[in-house]
């Protein structure tokens, strides 16, 4: 599989975009927003449901198998617990938000600029330096003194709070910064109506952009259970090994080195048990179009696909991960060449996706 440079750098420059926009769990406007706006001229129709799920439909021959790729709008974020007397906030998490990770950074809060404090070392005892900070520790400062003058900022309990942290070129096709799970999705979706404009298709395709992933799935779990798609497909980003903190892992996912399939994720009761067949079906499609691809087996973490393939009485689920380093993190980083891979994937998929045959089972005909 050949990935020139015209499509990295596109990718590169619509995932900068969208990393820009800030939108934690419930407040995905932003994004929705600009994905619908974007995904207009390319599909028949689009439509934003009461939770903000985007759906942009193009339609297919009549009887024709429907088929969805979703991706998730939201980030980890925050929003405003209390304001105290002295105009501080503090924060109530949303989603898999790490309090060592946001002392001392720069924060968006609803449009206003804001860092989270950092208690000085000169008035840290000693018994107490080097320790970590839970959420309960952390607060806002707005430059201000008190919660009149938040108050007459229009900032109110509830507003979302987000890192400061925009997309950063690395070496050769590496970018680092917040958001990137799971923009970098949106970005395959839109890259994937934009290759397939006025091509004719042998199905129903339905590109969803689902809400509130971070705090439970919420988004796709409405969503599909209102679609009910006889396939769908779940891109997510996910982590990679390869790291020094990641060496006592025997986990092998690493970035560069092609889309992520994992037959098993989550754990417990919940997550994601990829059948053989729509694992086979995967990997068959990857090496159709020489796109590479990994396999690997996590124990933690969830997407979308967990929701997908419960609905409706069960949807048959295909789910294609982005590997990326320091997830939930204002760092994550991602190589733009597994991104190329996985859009390479879920376009031929689309174009000729598996039979229901292919996909049962026991690996026949339905009846």
């Amino acid at each position: 599989m050949q990935q020139d440079q015209y499509e990295i750098d596109a990718l590169r420059v619509d995932l900068a975009e969208l990393a820009a926009l800030h939108a934690p769990s419930g407040a995905e406007q932003p994004v929705i927003a600009r994905l619908r706006e974007l995904f207009a001229p390319l599909v028949d129709s689009v439509h934003v449901d009461h939770m903000g799920n985007l759906t942009a439909t193009r339609e297919g021959p009549v009887g024709a198998p429907h088929i969805v790729v979703s991706a998730h709008a939201d980030e980890i974020g925050a929003m405003v617990a209390s304001i105290e007397p002295e105009g501080f906030l503090r924060l109530s998490p949303l989603g898999g938000v790490q309090p060592r990770l946001l002392e001392g950074r720069a924060v968006w809060v609803n449009g206003l600029p804001g860092v989270i404090g950092a208690r000085s070392g000169h008035l840290t005892p000693r018994s107490e330096q080097g320790q970590g900070v839970s959420i309960a520790d952390l607060y806002v400062d707005l430059g201000v003194d008190s919660a009149a003058e938040v108050g007459a900022m229009g900032v109110r309990v509830g507003d979302p709070v987000v890192v400061l942290s925009e997309l950063r070129s690395l070496a050769g096709t590496r970018v680092a910064g917040k958001g990137v799970d799971n923009r970098a999705s949106c970005v395959l979706l839109l890259h994937l109506l934009r290759r397939l404009k006025g091509r004719e298709l042998p199905c129903r395709l339905t590109a969803l952009v689902a809400v509130q992933e971070e705090v439970g799935l919420r988004g796709a779990k409405a969503a599909f259970a209102r679609l009910k798609p006889d396939l769908a497909i779940v891109v997510d980003t996910f982590p990679a090994a390869g790291t020094p903190d990641t060496r006592q892992f025997h986990y092998a996912a690493r970035i560069g080195k092609g889309a992520l399939i994992t037959p098993a994720s989550g754990g417990g009761d919940s997550g994601f048990l990829m059948p053989k067949a729509a694992r086979d079906a995967i990997i068959a499609t990857a090496e159709r179009v020489g796109a590479p691809y990994q396999l690997a087996i996590a124990s933690g973490g969830v997407t979308d696909a967990a929701a997908a393939h419960l609905a409706a009485g069960g949807i048959a689920t295909l789910e294609i991960k982005l590997p990326r380093r320091y997830s939930h993190s204002p760092v994550e980083l991602l190589d733009l060449r597994d991104l190329a891979a996985a859009l390479a994937i879920v376009e031929e998929l689309v174009a000729h996706p598996p039979s229901a045959a292919q996909l049962s089972f026991l690996g026949e005909a339905e009846e």
